[in-house]
């Protein structure tokens, strides 16, 4: 509890010089404040990649297709459609934290989001930031975070944009989003309805029925749909009240794969609802105030027979407060205090109900001792009713050589709790496992001018008591245990460029991550981590013409803690080509016409063994803004 009490005497020493005016030495560069939209901050001295509206309607149909080939994160699927989880810098999928409007939704079950189960179209924005950040959002934030972002914009407007496409395998994606608003309100509603046979052949030629025949990925159909609304009201200028509300159901049959997919009947629905309640306010310039307020459920119901109703069912209840206070003691030096609580009540067939609760107090400090250095340090003390949390520090700096030459370096500690499954599942759960927990560090430089953007960060992860699912006795029993030590290193890079001549416009951005990601105990790389992993995006814009070529490689990957190359997934090389017209002119308002031709070269790969993803397949789809 002593640090606990230093973080409450720290809040309060804060509010008690809060009111004393202070006259800095160093005053900082002036920036530019956009009060008319609620924007994330940047946190300092980290990586972080913005992904928006341009690249979601090149990839709508889930999320894992948009970060696929826009971000450094590896995913991997178990077939097109399936269940798809996330691989950062090498770490597992529970190490992955997912956040919506800055509260976390990975689910409680499994540690991990379902990122076939996320819509690419609904939120405004999508922040993938690279690295530990438990100290901000606790639990799971080791290899980095993805932020799914609404933005409220208080002036006059009035925004529309309707997306609809169709292609290979009767798949549709389409999605609808409004925006209104005045300088005191802001209203926004979007919807979205994807569906797919999802009945492609397998084109490895390995595979085929008794008469010859390529197989096709039986039961495999998927759909779902979303709704998103929110609301904000302006009591005036330093007093808003906003509400965010999203739902979710899906309904996806799961196909066997190989050898035998028609053996399949699975399926599995997914219900998801997210509720927020926003209240920010200012005292004064120096003193500011946030509290958020959010109830999210998520269920699911798995039938092991499709034609059957039983099914077996996981549902949770989660309940997030989160209330901080900001003071800006001068121009170079605020201070920030957070209280966060958190209940979690999650059951399922085969677990039961469990509870547990949590509450955090966060202290952070922001210094600029001259004016081309900014300094960050963070801390983060939870209260866990079930486990001992380690204490989380973040500290960190960015350093500006010149006006496009920044350097910028972090050290960090992080952690992980063991999930419900890992714990509580029957037979193999293991009431002994304690929590993960991290040191790592980041020494990174970016270079910025008016065309080109270059940021490349080296990158340390040190994982004590790493919890895996490893075989027990040389049986087929799979349990978790707290196995020693992991270390995640490597190298991180984006790039960017744009350059316009005449009415000529060429674009293109890059990512590369090289990773060594190894167990220390067994010398092991661990399962599904990639060592290089590289997607970019070329773009020609000609007045209403528009051409892109996007690409995928992702290095060969162990599927086993044992490194057996007999089920080691072979690299993948992806390619897709696509175009677009506008038909508006300056005088009228018409769709955008779009077409994408998917894996041009009908290439043969794998994110998961046995489970091919499809080969050519075609999209055209209508972009309507008005």
């Amino acid at each position: 509890m002593k640090e606990i009490t230093i973080i409450f005497i720290l809040f309060f020493t804060i509010n008690l010089f809060s009111q004393k005016d202070t006259i800095a030495i160093n005053k900082l560069k002036e920036v530019i404040v956009n009060g008319k939209r609620n924007v994330e901050k940047k946190r300092i001295a980290t990586k972080e990649l913005k992904i928006g509206v341009k690249e979601q309607t090149k990839n709508p149909i889930n999320l894992t297709n948009l970060l696929r080939y826009n971000s450094p994160i590896a995913f991997r699927d178990y077939g097109n459609g399936g269940v798809s989880t996330a691989r950062f810098r090498g770490t597992s999928a529970s190490n992955t934290l997912v956040l919506w409007n800055g509260i976390p939704i990975n689910a409680v079950g499994s540690g991990q989001t379902d990122f076939n189960s996320l819509s690419a179209s609904l939120n405004d924005n999508i922040i993938v930031q690279s690295g530990g950040n438990s100290t901000e959002y606790g639990s799971g934030a080791i290899g980095g975070t993805v932020h799914l972002n609404d933005e409220l914009l208080f002036k006059n407007h009035q925004k529309f944009q309707l997306f609809t496409s169709y292609g290979s395998y009767n798949t549709s994606s389409n999605f609808f989003k409004s925006s209104v608003g005045t300088d005191k309100w802001s209203i926004k509603l979007a919807s979205t309805f994807n569906y797919s046979d999802n009945d492609y052949t397998y084109i490895d030629e390995r595979y085929k029925d008794d008469y010859g025949n390529l197989l096709t990925n039986e039961n495999g159909k998927y759909k779902n749909y979303g709704i998103n609304f929110v609301i904000g009201y302006k009591f005036t200028p330093t007093n808003t009240l906003s509400f965010y509300s999203t739902a979710y159901y899906g309904n996806r049959f799961f196909s066997n794969g190989f050898p035998n997919p028609s053996a399949s009947s699975e399926r599995n629905e997914d219900f998801n609802e997210r509720n927020l309640l926003q209240w920010k306010y200012a005292f004064s310039s120096q003193f500011k105030q946030e509290l958020s307020l959010a109830y999210l459920t998520q269920k699911y119901r798995y039938y092991r027979n499709k034609n059957v109703e039983n099914f077996e069912f996981g549902k949770s209840k989660n309940i997030f407060i989160n209330h901080s206070l900001t003071c800006r003691l001068s121009n170079v030096l605020s201070f920030e205090y957070k209280t966060i609580y958190e209940n979690i009540n999650g059951s399922s067939s085969d677990i039961g109900t469990e509870i547990r609760n949590s509450v955090a107090f966060v202290g952070s400090i922001k210094y600029q001792p001259i004016e081309k250095l900014v300094t960050n340090a963070q801390v983060r003390r939870e209260i866990n009713s079930e486990f001992d949390i380690p204490l989380s520090l973040f500290v960190g700096g960015e350093y500006e050589l010149t006006e496009a030459l920044q350097f910028f370096a972090n050290f960090s500690t992080n952690y992980r709790v063991p999930t419900y499954n890992e714990m509580y599942w029957p037979v193999v759960g293991n009431l002994n496992l304690i929590p993960e927990n991290s040191k790592q560090g980041e020494l990174g430089v970016s270079l910025k001018n008016e065309n080109i953007n270059i940021t490349s960060t080296l990158f340390y992860i040190y994982i004590n008591d790493k919890i895996l699912w490893l075989p027990t006795g040389g049986s087929n029993l799979w349990r978790p245990r707290n196995v020693g030590d992991v270390v995640n290193k490597g190298v991180e890079t984006y790039v960017s460029f744009k350059k316009e001549i005449g009415e000529h416009i060429v674009d293109f951005s890059s990512n590369y991550t090289f990773t060594l990601a190894e167990n220390i105990e067994t010398r092991k790389v661990l399962p599904f981590a990639p060592k290089h992993l590289l997607n970019f995006n070329v773009g020609y814009d000609y007045k209403r013409f528009n051409f892109f070529i996007q690409s995928l490689y992702q290095s060969s990957v162990y599927t086993n803690p044992t490194n057996s190359k007999t089920y080691s997934i072979k690299s993948v090389h992806v390619q897709n080509l696509g175009a677009t017209f506008k038909l508006s002119t300056k005088q009228t308002k018409f769709p955008t016409v779009g077409f994408t031709l998917n894996n041009i070269f009908n290439e043969v790969y794998y994110f998961s063994n046995l489970r091919p993803m499809p080969g050519i397949n075609f999209n055209i789809n209508l972009n309507y803004k008005f």
